[in-house]
């Protein structure tokens, strides 16, 4: 069936085998907040999924690949005899380098990027309560340092299941730096995770306040509101995000958004638009197969999805996709029979 998934689906979509053990992938492996409602465009069925998910939170993975760097960096320009060659990684820093690198951190106790490279490195080599002891004292020191309240909010998720804990961190982190984007969206991503709405929304609209024309504010608002089932507030929401942000994805989601609201004529030039800029985008074939399919128009629709698998012919969903259009012809003639 063809269906929009939402749900908090990772921070940024990384999935190498070396990222999977840094935080961001620790928060997808853990499904941190697991909303995962899967909302169904009417009387589509296939395996195609549209990822419908918060946008613009903190980005775990591109933080921690910036730091090691920097680490690096600074290893090598303070490496002594005993150091030399020494080198961080994402994944298994080895004790010495992490020792050498603690000793460091303590001699320049204000450098802030250099403490986010301890922390990221010390949850890299599996030591997750060093790393939330390290960032503990970080923000002891500099109660402004916004990166360390972000990371400090999620290992409490991890190491304590603990979502005030989380949330008061990304609070925080605005006290720290109000211009903090991705610190608005994940404060408002955990209180939708408690259940409290109302603050969620609250939180976008100080981020709005600030930030009028912030795409992300308005699709985490659509996200919200599809939550709720509130698909007509959802389609102003993204509409807003579009005028700023018009990528395919926020106008695809549009277009499933209309199919939810049984706007087929509406949804059907989303889609078309699409493929006027990108004839090759199989997800808009797909969604605007399903808008044919529920007015019975199936040999247009089927039309459709051979054109997608046209492009993609290994595409197991795309084959399921057919076979369910394929399936709904049968099903409607047998009904119009028995008229």
């Amino acid at each position: 069936m063809l269906v929009i998934a939402i749900g908090f689906m990772g921070f940024n979509g990384h999935s190498s085998e070396t990222h999977m053990v840094t935080l961001m992938a620790y928060l997808t492996r853990s499904a941190l907040l697991a909303v995962w409602l899967l909302v169904f465009v009417p009387d589509v069925q296939a395996e195609v999924v549209l990822p419908f998910g918060p946008q613009g939170r903190f980005d775990f993975t591109g933080v921690a690949e910036e730091m090691i760097q920097y680490g690096n960096a600074y290893l090598k320009r303070h490496a002594t005899a005993g150091s030399t060659g020494q080198e961080l990684r994402l994944v298994g820093s080895s004790k010495d380098a992490l020792d050498h690198l603690e000793r460091l951190v303590q001699q320049a106790p204000d450098d802030l990027k250099l403490q986010t490279a301890l922390g990221v490195a010390l949850y890299g080599a599996s030591r997750a309560k060093d790393t939330q002891r390290v960032f503990e004292e970080a923000v002891r020191r500099n109660p402004s340092y916004t990166i360390g309240h972000c990371y400090l909010g999620y290992l409490a998720y991890f190491l304590e299941k603990d979502l005030s804990g989380l949330v008061k961190h990304f609070e925080q982190a605005i006290q720290a730096d109000p211009t903090y984007l991705p610190a608005y969206n994940s404060l408002a991503m955990g209180y939708s995770a408690m259940g409290n709405n109302e603050a969620a929304f609250r939180v976008l609209s100080q981020g709005l306040a600030r930030f009028p024309t912030q795409a992300t504010f308005f699709m985490n608002q659509a996200f919200l509101y599809s939550k709720e089932q509130r698909w007509e507030a959802a389609e102003l929401s993204i509409q807003q995000a579009i005028v700023t942000l018009p990528s395919e994805h926020n106008r695809l989601l549009l277009g499933a958004t209309l199919s939810k609201r049984q706007q087929y004529a509406r949804a059907q030039t989303v889609f078309e638009s699409i493929l006027d800029t990108n004839p090759k985008s199989v997800m808009a074939l797909v969604f605007l197969a399903g808008t044919y399919r529920d007015r019975h128009d199936h040999a247009k629709a089927i039309a459709l999805i051979e054109q997608a698998m046209a492009m993609e012919p290994a595409n197991k969903e795309l084959k399921e996709e057919l076979s369910e259009h394929q399936e709904a012809v049968r099903n409607w003639k047998n009904q119009e029979k028995k008229k």
